[in-house]
């Protein structure tokens, strides 16, 4: 018995020694599988690896968002009213006056064409324009269109309610841009330059401008384009990339800015296609590119080729063998200018200019204009198959209109007597009392024409005007008039009484010339 009962101890000591060592076993992968958990060595279920993706694509998100509200802070306001108030201190009318021969008009009656001036002279009237301008320094520096002073004898500066005489100090036909200055005596307001390159169609920008005399007027659209190439003057070469808005641009916004929502000037206001919500502005990084000889020289000093060139259509370019239709084709060469001297030829693509691309003829005229006169550079040309450099060295650039680099002429004396005022004038007569239907003992000085650069002109003159005092002293005729302004002086300031037909009264301040 004892034999058996020892073998029953045995088999359940057996089985003890196994259930501890397979207890053992397990705790043991447990205790492996927590500190593997810990460590990130286990392999994730299914739900476990998508919650993950999930949570990290959560946070890309609001990363991604925080970044957007962090440029769109950069580059955004609360209201477009606020960008209007910072801006517009700094947004100017520009007023001229031209004085230019007056046009004939065809089948206008014998009876009310007017006779011809003494010694037969044209007759010049005064053509009054506006346009718009801003500021960009403290001193008074002022850019705006060059079709907006053109051709302008007088211009004037109109800014938060006072006026200014301006002068210009440069001016660009190519870029259709000038730059002018007044002296206001005190520190402006002005805008700052911003980054054209780096506007994107859709962008919001503002017009700010005098629009058909309306001072102060803003319109606000977005970037509909850009890169554009128009014929704002059918005579001038097109160096200006245009920005097309759909923000409102009119007849006398010309020279405005147009701002982003930053309140920073990306574009220059220059013209309008004939169709609506299609206005065009000048890249602010054109103005920044001449700025400088505006500034010091007054014009603006670019490279010159002397081709005519076109870009490549897509069945030229497979002709020519080429990948893609790239290069600007030389139409034509100037005869004894640098592009002829260094071998280019009629038909010429060429392709490349020192380190640069041709991908079309725009890419050619920018980098030559960049370059002084007397600037070297390399064009790469396929001719006939065959690959050649050639070495130029540019010339300057004509311009079309020279009068900014006109000498400026002399003031012209001073006339003498009673010439200064630009009137002709004639005794106060019975015939001309009832020509202009005044009273018989009317008496005064008959104004019986008046010159279109009269200061008298600009203060609304006309003929048929009687002039009856100036300052204090009644005029009765015509030795009143010249005693009376004897003694002035260029500068003074006297008060001129005058009556207009039918008798009805007004008065004048005139500055002596």
């Amino acid at each position: 018995m004892l034999p058996f009962f020892n073998e029953v101890l045995l088999t359940m000591n057996t089985k003890k020694q196994l259930l501890f060592t397979a207890l053992m076993v397990f705790g043991a992968l447990v205790f492996g599988m927590i500190i593997a958990g810990g460590l990130n060595l286990t392999e994730p279920t299914r739900a476990e690896e998508a919650g993950r993706i999930a949570a990290a694509s959560e946070e890309d998100s609001r990363r991604e968002q925080a970044r957007r509200v962090e440029r769109h802070a950069k580059t955004s306001i609360d209201s477009f009213a606020d960008l209007a108030e910072e801006v517009l201190p700094a947004v100017v009318t520009v007023r001229v006056v031209r004085i230019e021969e007056a046009p004939e008009i065809r089948g206008l009656p014998d009876f009310f064409r007017r006779e011809p001036r003494q010694g037969g002279e044209p007759e010049e009237q005064r053509f009054p324009g506006a346009g718009s301008g801003f500021v960009i320094t403290a001193d008074g520096w002022i850019v705006t269109n060059n079709h907006v002073i053109d051709r302008a004898e007088e211009i004037t500066v109109g800014m938060n309610g006072r006026e200014y005489s301006a002068e210009v100090k440069g001016r660009d036909q190519e870029t259709d841009l000038a730059l002018i200055k007044i002296d206001a005596g005190e520190e402006l307001p002005y805008l700052s330059l911003g980054d054209s390159d780096a506007l994107r169609v859709g962008d919001w920008v503002m017009a700010v401008g005098n629009p058909l005399n309306f001072d102060a007027s803003v319109t606000v659209g977005v970037v509909s384009a850009k890169g554009r190439s128009i014929p704002i003057e059918s005579n001038r070469a097109d160096f200006a990339n245009y920005i097309q808005t759909d923000a409102a641009i009119n007849l006398g916004n010309s020279g405005g800015p147009l701002v982003n929502t930053a309140g920073e000037v990306v574009g220059i206001a220059t013209g309008k296609a004939f169709a609506e919500n299609i206005g065009f502005a000048v890249p602010v990084d054109v103005l920044q590119s001449v700025l400088p000889q505006l500034r010091d020289e007054g014009r603006v000093r670019r490279g010159f080729l002397g081709v005519q060139i076109r870009d490549l259509e897509h069945i030229e370019g497979r002709y020519h063998d080429l990948d893609e239709p790239h290069g600007a084709w030389v139409l034509d060469v100037s005869e004894d200018k640098p592009a002829e001297k260094a071998g280019v030829e009629a038909g010429d693509i060429i392709v490349g200019v020192d380190d640069h691309q041709v991908i079309g003829t725009r890419d050619l005229i920018d980098y030559v204009a960049g370059h002084s006169p007397g600037a070297g550079v390399t064009l790469k040309v396929l001719r006939d198959g065959e690959r050649l450099e050639l070495d130029v060295k540019l010339e300057e650039r004509p311009t079309l209109l020279a009068a900014a680099e006109e000498p400026v002429p002399e003031e012209p004396p001073r006339a003498e007597g009673m010439d200064w005022l630009g009137l002709e004038l004639q005794p106060l007569t019975m015939r001309l009392r009832e020509r202009a239907q005044l009273d018989r003992r009317q008496r005064g000085v008959f104004v019986s024409d008046v010159s279109a650069r009269s200061v008298f002109a600009e203060k609304g003159f006309q003929e048929g005007v009687v002039i009856t005092a100036v300052d204090d002293n009644e005029i009765g005729d015509l030795d009143d008039l010249e005693q009376a302004t004897a003694g002035l002086k260029s500068g003074d300031l006297v008060r001129v009484e005058a009556l207009i037909p039918a008798g009805q009264r007004f008065f004048s301040v005139i500055e002596v010339p």
